[in-house]
């Protein structure tokens, strides 16, 4: 019987020989490196940071709930980001990825078990009353806990002025931070005799008196390149710092102040860090030229993103923003009908949080100015004309009816179950809020 299947000249097994031994010692890798990690779980969604070695530049990452394929998602490069959504509060879940070609898995992550948060009350208990008369204004708060709130702002009683306050759980004591006639603009509280705040110069309670720190006399900054210093944020007293106009940026070690390079003009409208890993960003505003977010990298600030106008586009940071605020290595970035959470330090993923949606809404959302929270289900967001929306991980609730005397809610900071809101009424006097949330 012939054998019609192997040819009988050597020289086709001559031509073949190369591809024989290059699928022979060049096979597939069975192991792509595939590595999953939950970046942020909430109620009902789950984000998670994909890494993997040997894939190709574009390859499609299967994403496993319970051992059931739920999202199928084409990735560029080593690492990238994967999100399921539809979850259930307070509940647990196991996920795997996988590396899919040709509809089948080729390999898969070691499992990664979760469990999403439960939601927050968005009942709280008021407390509206203002402080001060006609052209006053509260510009920050610093909450040590329900009995022990400070706000700083300008206020004017009578023929008195002062520039800050404090709640002692039953009354408000009018203070006069050095004269008290220049209006006070942020404060960072660390103990009772350790307060810094920014007035354009930096003063500071030692527990006796207020300390200034005159910084254009002291040669720290200089004018006019120089703007004066309006934001502080601190992890400790020795590591202090403070943005203001022009990219203004000063650091405060616990021995001297030095200028910091930032390589903007705009008004620095906050600053803030993440303690654990010393990062550091801010953010700056203005009506005209837009917004900056700015990243501490190499000893100087560098723009990450700049925005001169609103451009709604999904998945990315392009509408206008004024502040931020970090929880657990997230950027939580306040704009203006939305908040934008980025993992910028590792995939530099971004997703919206949003209770308008331009594309489906018609008008325009009120101007957002603050951000604050204690968990990724419990933050407020505030601002102009009363604005104030409570997120507690699943759906907004907006407060502005308690705010209907409000032009603006400069400020909002969160600590346990108390909430504290300040800024200036629609007739120009300081607008106070306490918030018990049930």
């Amino acid at each position: 019987m012939k054998n019609h299947f192997f040819p009988k000249s050597p020289l086709i097994y001559t031509l073949l020989l190369p591809f024989l031994i290059t699928a022979c010692f060049n096979p597939e890798p069975d192991d792509y490196g595939l590595a999953l990690e939950a970046v942020d779980v909430v109620c009902v969604e789950a984000t998670f940071r994909v890494t993997a070695s040997g894939v190709p530049e574009t390859w499609t990452c299967g994403l496993y709930r319970d051992d059931s394929l739920v999202v199928t998602e084409t990735l560029s490069g080593q690492s990238g980001y994967i999100r399921d959504t539809g979850l259930l509060p307070a509940a647990d879940y196991t996920y795997h990825i996988t590396y899919m070609k040709e509809g089948r898995d080729k390999d898969r992550s070691d499992p990664v078990a979760v469990t999403t948060l439960d939601t927050t009350s968005h009942d709280f208990t008021w407390t509206v009353e203002t402080l001060g008369d006609a052209w006053s204004t509260l510009n920050d708060v610093a909450i040590v806990d329900e009995n022990n709130i400070w706000v700083v702002g300008y206020i004017k009683e009578g023929d008195s002025i002062y520039n800050a306050a404090h709640w002692d759980g039953e009354k408000w004591e009018m203070i006069r931070v050095l004269s008290g006639h220049t209006a006070v603009t942020g404060i960072s509280y660390f103990s009772r005799d350790d307060i810094w705040v920014t007035l354009g110069v930096v003063a500071h309670w030692n527990g006796n008196e207020w300390v200034l720190y005159h910084l254009w006399d002291m040669g720290i900054i200089h004018y006019p390149e120089d703007g004066g210093v309006y934001q502080v944020w601190g992890s400790s007293s020795d590591n202090v710092w403070f943005a203001g106009n022009n990219g203004t940026l000063v650091h405060y070690d616990g021995s001297g102040f030095n200028r910091v390079q930032s390589d903007t003009e705009l008004r620095l409208t906050e600053i803030a860090g993440n303690p654990a890993t010393e990062e550091l960003w801010a953010t700056g505003f203005d009506d005209v030229k837009g917004s900056v977010l700015l990243r501490y990298i190499d000893h100087q600030f560098q723009t990450i993103v700049r925005i001169e106008e609103n451009h709604p586009i999904p998945g990315s940071i392009s509408n206008v923003f004024e502040s931020l605020w970090i929880h657990n290595g997230l950027l939580y970035i306040a704009s203006n009908g939305r908040v934008y959470i980025s993992d910028y330090n590792r995939t530099g993923a971004i997703w919206e949080n949003f209770w308008f949606d331009y594309f489906s809404s018609s008008g325009y959302p009120n101007r957002s100015s603050d951000i604050d929270g204690t968990a990724a289900n419990n933050y407020f967001v505030v601002g102009h004309y009363g604005l104030a929306q409570h997120y507690n991980g699943i759906s907004w609730v907006d407060f502005s009816q308690k705010f209907s005397a409000v032009s603006v809610n400069n400020k909002v900071r969160m600590k346990g179950n108390t909430t504290v809101i300040c800024g200036y009424t629609n007739h120009f006097k300081g607008s106070l809020a306490i918030g018990r949330q049930n």
